[in-house]
């Protein structure tokens, strides 16, 4: 029943992604790779063809895959105990030059070649190798023409360990280990690889006489058939231990990964095994190889387990499978090797099943890519599958998965994006690229290019990665772009582990700014402020792909402002283009001008009237409101009118402050000067110019009815003192 379960959620889920709908549902990041063999030449390379014809059919290949939308190829480079470089450990491979052990002439490197070719068309090179396997098969052994004198097989024969017709180096020899340690990391540390790849030929499946090699190291490991597994398994993991110390070591950022069988154990205890017929190949059991605690203790970057059985398969489902490898990543990737080769045989005959895995590998949160098997399945496209691949989930482009525990060190943000458009329409792309650095984790190696319709893109959202360069051009041509159509661009910087720098700038492939048309505008003042919208002045402005926004000038106004006023309106259009023109408001209202008199243009404290009236008025005419200040001595401080009738002598100024209907204020002031000639007895005091310079003046107190006699003979009212 919980076999059952799984299998229908999994069908859900392969129904939910379709490889249909792979254009939206395409992640961002995903390996996708393709196996190259040149064992037995299956893929490449004709042993017969010259060099030249060689490297074209490489080439091929590669251009092959690049069409498809792989971005890694895995290269074998090692099948059994030879290689496909020039080598002082292991001799030349028959499969290249007819004849082991003999170089190519004219002379040529295919490993350099075809790393180079590989970055070329903007793919992960990885170099797989496969690390026991010596004789493939022994009827062929006695071939001197596939078996070299400094061969492994002839040079070292108590090295090998013969499984039926299989001949490998013996796991449990540490001169094994040493070799095969030593041969890795020549390649490493000459070749410029992204990632080293052992295959799943470990102990063979068959009867293992290994009593020597157990008996000269056991490593307290018990003799009993358990014990002598688990010696076996030990032997392995100390060679996946070394081989990933030793690369991150020397080249950190080099990827090491294993892709074992399929199934690792059975069992109804997930675990322990996934849900798979007990009879099946186990890589645990049968060939000694502990994959999963090699990527629990995190000696392996990543595992791709050959899921080489079809969606609902008896007794090996892909469909149960794959989600049990899903729940035993541990944090690394996790790729699976696809059947390809199976397609359009009994149980493949579905075109989309190999669509329908990768559908189910993406509905997974810890699967980050596949595998193929192998490039001819590929060229030969079985019931098109490989034509539904190219239009359907690979149809976009993806980046590398990021190995975050590799380090996340990235390249500067690339700067200076700008776009224009070529004689044949296409979006012609070009930035400045980040200064190099000395840390191989911060160089470039590529671009990636996002395209949206939106300004604010999310860059990991499904269908926004548009390309990625192949080299580290600082330049894009999108030929894709519909007429008409309007996007943005920005544009990321790609260090070799695919870890991204920041974005550049944003453009667009608007180039025309748009017309920005005015009308006239009018705003009426409301406590001394109004303001006015855009839109109110916007006479009908146009855009070829739309206005994203309007804006004045100036929106606000005051009372200083009545009369009429000019702005600027200005546009941006959504590819960030900005056009103005001028626009005319009247601003409406009233200003006060106003004026105050006094009734009198001085008080004499006891002589005379005794306080004065002040009077407002606007200059123009207009009512106002008015409101009078300092209070003291005022008989109002509001209207038109108040009277003044101070208490003390002195110059006493007041202003006066009028207001609009609309909120404006104006001001006015006046000063009355106020005299005391109070004498007491109700006398005035009136002071007397004399004009001699011992007595300059003389003051007296006179009667109020004979101020106007000493006033005629040119005195003044008030004390002398004043």
């Amino acid at each position: 029943m919980k076999k059952l379960l799984l299998a229908a959620a999994a069908a859900m889920l392969v129904a939910s992604y379709s490889h249909a709908d792979a254009q939206t549902v395409s992640p961002k990041r995903e390996l996708r790779g393709v196996w190259i063999s040149t064992h037995l030449s299956l893929d490449w390379p004709n042993r017969l063809q010259t060099p030249e014809q060689q490297r074209a059919a490489l080439a091929s290949i590669l251009d092959h895959n690049k069409a498809t939308g792989m971005n890694a190829a895995f290269l074998q480079v090692r099948s059994q105990a030879d290689a496909m470089y020039p080598s002082d450990l292991e001799p030349w491979s028959y499969y290249l030059t007819n004849q082991q052990g003999s170089a190519p002439a004219p002379s040529w490197d295919p490993l350099q070649y075809a790393i180079a070719e590989t970055r070329k068309r903007g793919m992960e090179f990885h170099a797989w190798i496969n690390p026991y396997r010596a004789v493939a098969n022994t009827a062929t052994e006695s071939n001197n023409a596939q078996y070299a004198a400094s061969h492994v097989s002839r040079a070292h024969p108590e090295w090998l360990l013969q499984v039926g017709t299989v001949k490998i180096l013996n796991p449990g020899l540490p001169q094994v280990r040493d070799h095969v340690v030593g041969v890795i990391m020549d390649i490493v540390n000459r070749y410029d690889i992204d990632g080293l790849h052992f295959d799943d030929y470990f102990y063979p499946n068959g009867v293992i006489n290994d009593d020597a090699a157990y008996a000269a190291d056991p490593r307290g490991f018990p003799n009993t058939p358990a014990g002598r597994a688990d010696w076996r398994r030990d032997n392995i993991n100390l060679l996946i231990e070394r081989v990933n110390a030793s690369i991150q070591a020397a080249k950190p950022w080099v990827k090491f990964g294993v892709s074992p069988s399929g199934i690792y154990r059975s069992s109804s205890d997930p675990a322990v095994g996934s849900p798979t017929a007990a009879g099946a190949l186990q890589h645990y059991t049968h060939l000694f190889a502990d994959t999963r605690k090699w990527i629990e203790q995190g000696w392996v970057d990543y595992l791709a387990p050959q899921v080489y059985w079809y969606m609902g398969q008896a007794g090996s489902d892909y469909s149960l499978l794959v989600p049990w490898w899903n729940n035993n990543a541990y944090g690394r990737h996790m790729y699976v090797g696809l059947a390809d080769y199976k397609m359009n045989t009994s149980g493949w005959t579905n075109p989309d099943q190999i669509n329908n895995q990768i559908a189910l590998n993406r509905s997974l949160g810890n699967v980050s890519g596949q595998i193929h098997f192998r490039h001819a399945f590929l060229l030969g496209n079985a019931l098109g599958y490989r034509a539904s691949l190219m239009n359907g989930h690979y149809r976009r482009p993806a980046l590398l998965p990021v190995m975050a525990w590799k380090g996340l060190g990235a390249p500067g943000a690339p700067a200076n994006l700008a776009a224009s458009l070529d004689q044949d329409n296409a979006v012609q792309l070009a930035w400045t690229a980040p200064a190099d650095s000395a840390d191989e984790f911060e160089k470039t190696r590529r671009f990636a290019i996002y395209r949206s319709e939106q300004r604010d893109m999310d860059l990991d959202a499904p269908g926004k990665l548009l390309a990625a360069t192949d080299m580290a051009t600082p330049a894009f041509a999108d030929r894709t772009a519909e007429a008409g159509k309007y996007y943005y661009y920005t544009v990321t910087a790609l260090n070799r582990l695919s870890v991204e720098s920041p974005r550049a700038n944003t453009v667009s492939n608007d180039f025309e700014p748009p017309v920005v048309r005015t009308r006239e505008a009018s705003v009426t003042l409301a406590n001394g402020t109004a303001s006015i919208a855009p839109a109110e002045v916007d006479g009908g402005t146009t855009d070829n792909w739309g206005v994203e926004s309007l804006s004045l000038s100036r929106s606000s106004f005051s009372c200083s402002d009545i009369g009429t006023q000019r702005v600027q309106l200005t546009a941006l259009d959504k590819g960030g283009h900005e056009a103005s023109a001028e626009a005319s408001v009247q601003v409406l209202g009233t200003m006060p001008q106003p004026e105050v008199t006094a009734g009198a243009a001085a008080i004499t404290l006891g002589y005379g009237p005794q306080s004065v009236s002040l009077r407002a008025s606007d200059k123009a005419g207009a009512s106002a409101e008015y409101a009078w200040s300092p209070a003291a001595g005022l008989s109002t401080t509001s209207g038109a009118v108040t009277s003044f009738t101070p208490t003390s002598a002195g110059s006493f100024s007041f202003t006066v402050q009028a207001a609009s209907p609309q909120g404006c204020f104006a001001q006015a002031s006046v000063t009355v000067p106020v005299i005391d000639a109070r004498c007491g007895d109700g006398k005035v005091a009136v002071c007397h110019k004399t004009g001699s310079a011992s007595n300059p003046s003389s003051q007296v107190c006179v009667a109020p009815s004979a101020v106007e006699a000493h006033l005629s003979k040119g005195a003044v009212l008030g004390a002398c003192s004043q």
